[in-house]
This record gives C-alpha cells, sequence and structure tokens, in this order.
C-alpha cells in the first residue's frame, strides 16, 4: 500500500469491491499479488499500486505484466482478493 492511501473508517471491513489493474508483483512467501490499479469509487480509494492476499491458485493464474479484472474485500491490512481473471 500507498502512503497515500485513505485510512480506512470503522465499519468499512467486509465491503466487496472491483477494480481493473496490472500486475506488478506475486509473493508466495507473504501470500500477496501486487496490483496498480485505478481509482475504486465502491471502497473510497485513489488509483494506486498495493498488495492484496491471495490464495495460492490466484497467484499461480497470473504473472507479473498481466491486465486483471478483480473483485476484492477490504480488510483492516488492505484488500482480499475474491476473484481475479486476466483481460
Amino acid at each position: 500500500m500507498t502512503a497515500d492511501m485513505p485510512m480506512m473508517q470503522s465499519g468499512e471491513t467486509g465491503v466487496t469491491a472491483s477494480a481493473e489493474g496490472t500486475v506488478t508483483k506475486i509473493d508466495a512467501t507473504a501470500g500477496t499479488i501486487t496490483i496498480d490499479h485505478g481509482p475504486v469509487p465502491e471502497a473510497g480509494w485513489p488509483a494506486m499500486t498495493m498488495g492484496f492476499t491471495a490464495d495460492p491458485a490466484q497467484r499461480a493464474s497470473v504473472t507479473e505484466g498481466d491486465k486483471v479484472n478483480f473483485t476484492f474485500r477490504k480488510t483492516e491490512g488492505g484488500g482480499e482478493i475474491v476473484s481475479l481473471a486476466k483481460k
């Protein structure tokens, strides 16, 4: 996550939103996929690059540089990918 990411307000966790972006990093050790994505109005987020928690199958389904559409759930730590598809 970047430093300019707005902090979530109480009660915002669990909100689901969709976005599109470009995979910039896959980190198997941390269990994350980092995505450079556009603004996400449903989440109140500006465009940014951030890491999302992703399961092993999701991490294996993409490579760095892939353009993706994804749905995520907001969590205390940022976001967790619910679904992920290459464009």
